[in-house]
């Protein structure tokens, strides 16, 4: 079984990113896009899209 993600150190760790992008390879094309639901309702400077099973996270610069 796969550990849980800590989506606010993942957040943080995209803020603190150089290039504010990051990709984040999920289990199912249905968890990334649950995930990327549940994110963009978390946080509001935030744009996310998906790619297949690959989440694409990105900060508005």
């Amino acid at each position: 079984m796969s550990k849980r993600k800590n989506w606010d150190d993942v957040i943080t760790r995209l803020n603190e990113s150089k290039n504010g992008k990051m990709k984040i390879k999920m289990g199912s094309p249905g968890s990334a896009q649950v995930t990327r639901v549940r994110l963009l309702e978390r946080w509001s400077n935030l744009e996310a899209w998906t790619d297949g099973a690959t989440l694409h996270l990105q900060v508005p610069r």
